[in-house]
């Protein structure tokens, strides 16, 4: 589709996108901060701010104001642009009013932001907006007219319009960025070669031999992502705490096992590309009593790279985790979760003392196959064009699988809670039950969802995989919403007995005016068993 095209079916963006709703107050969202921020994303628990946030130009040292506080920034570039701010010890349940400054002047008006409820409260309701795969070029348009990605301004809006929801809390799952090293080097046509230089060729290159910072990679590095994230959120978020985890695209590479090439666990540069993305744009997963300090990715201050968990007083525990970091290649033994971070999770799933409910939130989906190297499955597309195993999937790893087995069993395991995970990652939205898996037949099914996709342009991944998001052989899944390629979010609401999901869609073909008033197409409630 055409960028003319974009703009007959939606003209420009409407007034009522240039609101947000947070913490029950309308602010204004476009044009906020005079252009002094480029981006501002918090993320706060119940005694606990982080904020980060990049200027428009380099900063010596700015304050964030909280309160009477004034807190000191701690620059994460060697050029004074991207800046990170912690407050500790804040009262819980508390909306303060935040104000960046500096050398006494405020850079910004005041906005507010609210902490969450203490963990041994009572906490009525929460609210999340949920969704995937946001990152991708602006103008990402082949030449044959394929939009590899949505325009940043479609994806905006479109967070905007979840933005409108309310949301307490707001989850980004995986794939912040695209822009695929290895992959680069192995596009042999003319057309692919002239497509990949339009569309990614403004980046520039990285040099491998050189550091990710204090060298020419770190202009490069943040060319692309104050166009992929900086962009995209702005200060949309600044009164919505968004966590952002990570997957395979944002080491900047695809999932790949070949005879050439294994692009996972990562390498030493593209692993650093992967933390230094998160140093920069978004919050690291604060401190939490129940998380241990010596998981890996965990830093000594109880501040975590991969491994996370949110709190929502005693109503909702959340547990997200990255499973590209630390994945192993070891056969039977292998893993997408590292095994101490594993062993965490099941013991926070199995703890049903501590919260009322409790949702995983992996990077890489259970209940569905595309038919890729690095999936829990071993599903593999066969010569009929259907997925299969008779034919093996290359370089998989058995012990994939076998962790599944013990995550999903986890899960279902638990008496009176919801199973509940959700998840991104395969550009497609969708939900269902999951009842077998292998050997293992759960009396209460893994209710699995899918996020939904942001970013995603006209050229849906099963054009080239060559088949849709499909329920892997071993498995008994009932879909209640067969999984959809089409752009969309998820709102999950959750109250002391049951969790209702709303999931949300739109194709270009609708219009850009229809993100404005998007209204569910799938609304389903869960109940806890008591």
């Amino acid at each position: 589709m055409q960028r003319r095209k974009f703009l007959k079916y939606g003209g420009a963006v409407s007034a009522s996108a240039f609101s947000v709703l947070a913490g029950g107050r309308l602010i204004a969202a476009e044009n906020w901060g005079g252009g002094e921020i480029s981006h501002l994303i918090p993320l706060a628990s119940h005694d606990r701010i982080l904020l980060k946030a990049s200027f428009a130009g380099s900063r010596r040292n700015p304050v964030l104001r909280i309160g009477s506080r004034e807190i000191p920034g701690r620059p994460g570039d060697t050029l004074g642009r991207f800046w990170s701010f912690t407050a500790n010890g804040l009262e819980s349940a508390r909306e303060y009013e935040l104000q960046l400054r500096e050398g006494g002047t405020a850079l910004v008006e005041p906005w507010p932001l609210r902490t969450a409820p203490a963990p041994d409260v009572d906490a009525g309701r929460f609210r999340m907006l949920v969704y995937t795969c946001a990152g991708g070029p602006d103008d990402a348009i082949t030449e044959n007219g394929v939009w590899r990605y949505l325009p940043v301004s479609t994806r905006r809006r479109m967070l905007r319009r979840g933005l409108q929801f309310n949301p307490d809390l707001a989850v980004g799952i995986g794939d912040q960025v695209y822009w695929d090293q290895t992959i680069a080097r192995r596009w042999n046509s003319e057309a692919a070669q002239r497509s990949r230089e339009f569309i990614w060729g403004k980046y520039g290159s990285f040099d491998e031999d050189l550091p990710v910072f204090g060298s020419a990679n770190e202009t490069t590095l943040t060319g692309c992502l104050d166009e992929q994230l900086g962009a995209l959120y702005a200060t949309d978020f600044r009164s919505v705490p968004l966590i952002l985890s990570q997957d395979d695209h944002d080491y900047f590479e695809n999932d790949e096992g070949t005879d050439e090439v294994f692009t996972f666990p990562p390498r030493n540069f593209t692993a650093r590309l992967g933390r230094a993305q998160q140093l920069l744009y978004f919050p690291e997963y604060l401190p939490e009593a129940n998380r241990p300090n010596h998981l890996a990715g965990a830093r000594s201050d109880g501040y975590s790279e991969s491994y996370g968990s949110y709190r929502w007083g005693n109503l909702l525990e959340l547990l997200l985790y990255d499973c590209r970091r630390f994945i192993s290649v070891a056969g039977p033994t292998s893993v997408f979760v590292e095994q101490q971070a594993e062993r965490w999770l099941a013991r926070r799933t199995a703890d049903e003392a501590a919260v009322r409910h409790l949702i995983h939130i992996p990077s890489t989906p259970m209940g569905w196959t595309a038919g890729k190297w690095g999936e829990w499955y071993p599903d593999f597309l066969q010569p009929d064009g259907a997925l299969g195993i008779e034919n093996p999937k290359p370089y998989w790893q058995s012990g994939w699988f076998s962790q599944h087995q013990r995550i999903l069993s986890s899960i279902a395991g638990q008496d009176e809670r919801i199973a509940l995970m959700i998840s991104g990652d395969l550009h497609a939205i969708g939900s269902g039950m999951i009842h077998r898996s292998g050997g293992a037949n759960f009396d209460t099914p893994v209710q699995t969802v899918l996020a939904g996709p942001i970013s995603t342009g006209t050229g849906w991944p099963s054009g080239a995989r060559g088949i849709e998001p499909t329920v892997p052989v071993d498995l008994e899944v009932e879909e209640r919403v067969k999984p959809l390629e089409q752009n969309g979010f998820t709102i999950v609401d959750v109250d002391p007995d049951s969790i209702e999901v709303r999931q949300f869609t739109w194709l270009p073909e609708m219009g850009l005016d229809a993100i404005d008033n998007l209204q569910p197409f799938s609304i389903f409630r869960l109940r806890r068993n008591a």
